[in-house]
C-alpha cells in the first residue's frame, strides 16, 4: 500500500542520533538515481518492505528523524537536488518509529551521515478540541499500511477525504498535505485524544489567490468550519518550539554504490 511522503514528515522528533541500541533492516540496498524524473515515492508495503524511489537526501533525512523537510538545516546544497533509491526489508510487524531509527541507521552507513538535534521557534498550526462534542467513530488499531486518508466522493468541487484507523496525532500530520493551499505550515496535535478513528471531512478547498478569491460560502464550508462542524476540532495559529537536525557531516555517493 503506497503512502504518500509528506504525512510521515512531519510530526516532533520521537528519537535522537545518540540512541545507544541501532536498528538496522534485515537488508537494504541504496543508490543515486539519474533518471531525471520529478515524481518521488515513498511506500510502507505489505511483508514489511520500505522502499524510496528517486528521493532527495534531504526528504530522506526528514523522514527518518520525523520532521519536515524544512527542519532539516546546514550541509551542502545538493542534499535538496540529489535523488536516491532505496529498498529495505523488515519484518511485517516493525512499527513506525522502529523502521525510521532503521532508516536513520542506513543513512549512517551509506552516507556517513552525522547530525545533531536543535530547537526553533517556528509558526504552526495547533489542533485542539473545539467546542461543539467531537464527532470522530471508534476503531480498531491497525498497521501504518491501514492507516490512510483516502479521496471521498467529491460534489460540486468540494473536497472531500475518508480517514481510517487514524489517531488524532497522525491526522494532525497529514493536514498539511491534504489541505495544501490552506495550511502553509506544519499542524502540531494538543488535543491529547487517545485511541483510532474512521471518520469524513468534507470541504470546499481555498481558490489560488487567497482572499481576492474567497470560496463561494454557498458551496461549503472552508476546512477551517469543517473541521469544527464535522468533527469538533479547530486549528489555531501558534509559535512554538520545533525540533531541527542539523547537518554535521555527510557524504554524496552512497557507499559501495
Amino acid at each position: 500500500m503506497r503512502n504518500t511522503i509528506l504525512p510521515l514528515l512531519c510530526c516532533l522528533l520521537a528519537f535522537s542520533q545518540n540512541q545507544t541500541t541501532r536498528l538496522s533492516f534485515e537488508a537494504a540496498t541504496a543508490k543515486a538515481n539519474k533518471s531525471g524524473e520529478v515524481r518521488m515515492a515513498v511506500d510502507f508495503q505489505g511483508g514489511g518492505r520500505f522502499s524510496a524511489t528517486n528521493v532527495p537526501l534531504k526528504i530522506l533525512i526528514a523522514l527518518a528523524y520525523h520532521v519536515r523537510p524544512e527542519a532539516v538545516t546546514g550541509g551542502p546544497g545538493w542534499l535538496g537536488s540529489d535523488r536516491f533509491d532505496i529498498v529495505a526489508k523488515a519484518l511485517q510487524t516493525t512499527p513506525p518509529d522502529e523502521i525510521r531509527r532503521m532508516l536513520q541507521t542506513l543513512l549512517a552507513e551509506q552516507f556517513k551521515l552525522e547530525v545533531h538535534t536543535d530547537q526553533k521557534i517556528m509558526p504552526v498550526y495547533a489542533l485542539l478540541p473545539g467546542r461543539a462534542q467531537l464527532n470522530l467513530q471508534p476503531s480498531e488499531p491497525a498497521l501504518l499500511t491501514d492507516q490512510r486518508c483516502r479521496p471521498g466522493e467529491a460534489i460540486a468541487g468540494n473536497r472531500h477525504v475518508v480517514c481510517e484507523h487514524m489517531t488524532v496525532a497522525l491526522f494532525a500530520d497529514m493536514l498539511q498535505e491534504l489541505a495544501p493551499r490552506e495550511i502553509a505550515v506544519p499542524v502540531v496535535d494538543q488535543t491529547d485524544i487517545p485511541g483510532t478513528y474512521t471518520f469524513n471531512l468534507a470541504w470546499v478547498p481555498e481558490v489560488p489567490g487567497g482572499s481576492a478569491n474567497p470560496p463561494d460560502p454557498q458551496a461549503g464550508p472552508t476546512l477551517f468550519e469543517a473541521l469544527k462542524s464535522q468533527l469538533g476540532l479547530k486549528l489555531e495559529s501558534k509559535k512554538l518550539p520545533r525540533p531541527v537536525i542539523v547537518i554535521d557531516r555527510v557524504e554524496r555517493i552512497p557507499i559501495g554504490n
